[in-house]
């Protein structure tokens, strides 16, 4: 989802998954200590894509797609049979993705965390440094 502060098409969906286990994680990590684990997992690695968004959000970019869903619009989904010389071609254009698609991986990523915020202001005591990270990010 994440690779050297470069997010990918998955990471927006990605983060709508994680935001709903952080929330599960944070209930169970008084009496599970898997969940304890995971939370605190989680939470770093939260602060880890928000710190991409902020990071692209400093530089110019384009608008984000006007809808969450319009990135599987079939214009943007790469075709089902993979063209390794197409995919090659891609890479060497320099544009691998539309600037507003690329932005939106940015975008809906802090959407789908920003969406989480209630949870992540009542975590427990244990939880509220790596939560309040996030939070600053956000």
């Amino acid at each position: 989802m994440e690779h050297q502060g470069t997010l990918w098409h998955a990471t927006p969906f990605g983060m709508v998954f994680l935001s709903r286990i952080l929330g599960k994680a944070l209930k169970e990590s008084g009496r599970n200590p898997v969940a304890h684990f995971l939370a605190g997992e989680l939470l770093d690695f939260f602060a880890c894509i928000l710190q991409c968004f902020r990071d692209g959000d400093e530089m110019e970019h384009a608008e984000p797609l006007p809808q969450f869903s319009d990135l599987l619009r079939e214009e943007y989904l790469w075709s089902e049979e993979y063209d390794g010389e197409a995919d090659e071609m891609r890479y060497e254009e320099d544009e691998v993705f539309p600037a507003d698609e690329f932005y939106s991986f940015y975008y809906d990523s802090w959407q789908s965390v920003e969406a989480y915020r209630d949870i992540l202001e009542q975590v427990p005591a244990e939880f509220a440094k790596p939560a309040a990270a996030v939070l600053e990010l956000l």
